[in-house]
């Protein structure tokens, strides 16, 4: 934490400890909408997995791992924004409120990381559903993944020691208060955060597109995996507002309300986004009809159909690489290739 000069000191008015000015209610509401939507994605998610494909894979448990750090981290953020001091100024608050505050800062930092390495790793993991065994962008895959955890790891080694003891991090007043320079690593850690969601964006882009696919579906495709590129926009304002109020702003608690409001925003923005590829069978039936009489019990007894017309989201189909038509005469390939395709085809999620 960067202490303020005399003059910036000099400059700032009178304390107002009884009814200081503050952010109002907008965290609180884009919050409370964005964290529930997350929750049902992640619902929906484990239901078509589960209760109808019957096909859950990892995932889908990993994803159900970063919604539990995206709750911690938003209840941390509200708690932080509307009690701990993060939405007023910093010469409106008591010398208590700034070492919860920091405390808050602390736990929404590493609650953060968890929550978004996992949604990371999550999309990831499902990158190895369509890629190609010995492929580029298989490895691509299997790389941006070590760095992902690689980063979760020593960053969140790097949060709880960079002051020693810890409590130093809080304590702004502490006998013995041996702290690295906060920036740096913070820094690091927001542009690997950037870069590495901006690589998971585009990196299935090339396979997507070159898939053997009528356009509409390749197009389909590509805009489902492609939402993921609104991480990549949340992630550059947090980016943004934390190298602001790091370098830019004495302020800090004033101006780092934005960085509270964009960590949240990313946590559940990635869960959203994570899970819309999977719900691909609710969002576009095609199997049966209302006005057919065929229900969704119906529709559960043909999880097979379903699975076979999200392959180019959930397999590393060999058909798919090859165009193979399913409607095609049995003479237009050999047997052994019609029984390598039907293999593929009913493939579990574990042998994938």
């Amino acid at each position: 934490m960067r202490y303020p000069p005399p003059e910036v000191l000099a400059s700032w008015p009178r304390p107002n400890y009884t009814n200081p000015v503050t952010r109002g209610p907008a965290l609180m509401i884009v919050e409370l909408t964005i964290l529930p939507l997350a929750l049902l994605c992640v619902t929906l998610r484990l239901w078509v997995r589960i209760r109808w494909l019957k096909k859950s894979w990892w995932d889908d448990w990993l994803m159900v791992i970063a919604a539990f750090f995206s709750c911690g981290t938003t209840a941390v953020v509200i708690m932080a924004t509307q009690i701990y001091g993060w939405d007023i100024h910093v010469w409106d608050l008591q010398l208590s409120q700034m070492e919860t505050g920091r405390k808050a800062s602390m736990a929404g930092q590493g609650l953060f990381l968890l929550a978004s390495s996992f949604v990371k790793m999550s999309i990831l993991v499902s990158y190895l559903r369509i890629a190609p065994e010995r492929s580029l962008f298989r490895r691509l895959v299997w790389a941006t993944f070590a760095v992902v955890v690689l980063a979760m790891v020593v960053f969140f080694v790097l949060l709880w020691t960079q002051c020693i003891p810890t409590s130093s991090y809080w304590n702004l007043f502490a006998n013995h208060r041996d702290c690295m320079p906060e920036g740096p690593p913070l820094v690091a850690q927001i542009v690997i955060n950037v870069v590495t969601d901006f690589i998971i964006y585009v990196v299935p882009m090339p396979t997507l597109f070159h898939l053997r696919l009528p356009s509409s579906q390749r197009i389909g495709l590509m805009v489902l995996f492609g939402v993921g590129g609104v991480i990549v926009v949340a992630g550059s304002f947090r980016a943004y507002w934390v190298h602001y109020v790091l370098y830019d702003t004495y302020d800090v608690t004033w101006e780092g309300f934005y960085i509270w409001i964009w960590t949240a925003i990313e946590t559940n923005a990635g869960v959203i986004c994570g899970c819309i590829p999977a719900l691909k069978p609710l969002l576009f039936r095609t199997q049966s009809s209302p006005k057919s009489g065929t229900g969704w019990k119906k529709q559960s007894q043909k999880s097979d159909n379903l699975e076979l017309e999200t392959h180019g989201l959930t397999a590393n189909e060999s058909s798919i690489a090859i165009g193979y038509d399913p409607a095609a005469p049995p003479s237009s390939m050999s047997n052994a290739s019609r029984a390598s395709i039907n293999k593929n085809q009913y493939a579990t999620p574990l042998e994938l």
